[in-house]
């Protein structure tokens, strides 16, 4: 019995160390080994048409405008369409003052979701590029140069920028920022030898002609990726197209519903695209997709595997004794941070390193409970995110 806890706990450790930084290592390595592929183009800027959906956004909407109208790209050369997802507050008379020349608004009476207003939007797009961007992000003025730029090349289909949190608030931010950071890496690596595995909603560009409609129950910005990326196109990283944006997450409990819904919906999105798993037609992507978006969503079953396969055998066997009591430390650090470091400036280090534990265990609860609701078939396709426009 003592031998099979041994591979469980063993196979756990792989699960975990997998997603979380073998597979930097085997990025790396391949990103040293290939030559760059992607560069940003020199023909004329293409036609743009920059999306945003928006619901209940008085308090955002007109800063995203002002901001969208500010861009440097060839006015004559990008319009912006502003759909409205059935709010009932005054986005719609935020949004007249400008409407005409190069701003647009259609708006649904109910509130179906951002997915059926992305769909919707798209149909009255007359550029050859779309810009997906929420009303909560404002883009870098080159934003939009930087991602349009890379559709001179013919091998790419999609772009993903990069988004950067601004606002200065104690607590989680500091963790947040060091996920993206993680992200981004990712991104940085896997887009050097071929396509990205995970997009950002915040700011992707798309060609309209790969725009499929998305179905309901998924996370748009990956399902677009691997629809694109299905088609036999490239789907890459622009780390120089910034959107910057307030925290994601407000609170522990924010982030537990965060992740929840992005787990089951981006999973669900997988499972509709499931045809670019094969290795044999989609190379490494097939395999990146596989670590970064489905091992490292197992990640909470893999530690609790890991955690009660140590326990068993810790008394028997020296080295699970260690990783029980590496875990038991770690752990505490979450309960520590939550209980004493969390409103404490003064212990910077300390602060830094279990905030960042804090927040890996809170994510992966989130992780767990929507790897629940994607087993179970729960679906949620209205999402009413926490924003605000201070």
């Amino acid at each position: 019995m003592e031998y099979y806890i041994s591979i469980v706990m063993v196979v756990s450790f792989a699960g975990i160390l997998l997603p979380l930084g073998l597979n930097l290592v085997l990025l790396s390595t391949l990103f040293l080994s290939v030559k760059k592929k992607e560069g940003v183009g020199t023909a004329a800027p293409p036609a743009v048409s920059i999306i945003t959906v928006v619901h209940n956004g008085e308090d955002l909407i007109t800063k995203k405008i002002q901001n969208a109208l500010s861009l440097n790209y060839p006015s004559g050369q990008y319009e912006i369409i502003i759909y409205s997802d059935g709010s009932t507050d005054n986005t719609a008379d935020c949004v007249k003052p400008f409407l005409g020349g190069r701003v647009l608004f259609f708006s649904s009476e109910d509130h179906r979701g951002k997915i059926n207003g992305m769909n919707e939007a798209a149909v009255h797009c007359s550029g050859d590029i779309i810009v997906f961007t929420d009303a909560d992000a404002i883009l870098k003025k080159d934003a939009v140069i930087k991602l349009a730029g890379h559709f001179s090349d013919p091998e790419i289909g999609g772009v993903c920028g990069q988004r950067i949190i601004t606002e200065e608030k104690p607590g989680l931010k500091k963790a947040q920022s060091s996920f993206i950071s993680f992200d981004s890496l990712i991104k940085k690596l896997e887009s050097r030898s071929g396509s990205i595995s995970s997009n950002d909603g915040k700011i992707y560009a798309v060609r309209k002609n790969l725009y499929s409609p998305v179905p309901e129950g998924v996370t748009d910005d990956l399902y677009v990726c691997l629809s694109v990326i299905s088609k036999g196109y490239r789907f890459i990283f622009e780390p120089d197209a910034r959107a910057y944006i307030h925290l994601p997450s407000r609170t522990a409990s924010h982030e537990v519903l965060r992740r929840r819904r992005i787990t089951a919906a981006s999973l669900m999105g997988i499972y509709l695209m499931k045809e670019v798993l094969n290795p044999f037609k989609y190379g490494m992507f097939s395999l990146n997709l596989m670590v970064n978006k489905i091992l490292r969503r197992l990640l909470p079953v893999f530690l609790i595997l890991l955690f009660l396969s140590s326990l068993l055998i810790a008394f028997r066997s020296p080295l699970a004794g260690i990783v029980l009591a590496a875990q038991i430390v770690f752990y505490l650090s979450a309960v520590f941070y939550h209980v004493f470091l969390r409103h404490s400036a003064n212990i910077v280090f300390l602060t830094k390193i279990c905030s960042v534990i804090y927040y890996f265990c809170v994510g992966n609860y989130g992780l767990l409970m929507g790897l629940m609701d994607f087993l179970g078939g729960r679906q949620q396709t209205k999402w009413k995110p926490v924003k605000t426009g201070q």
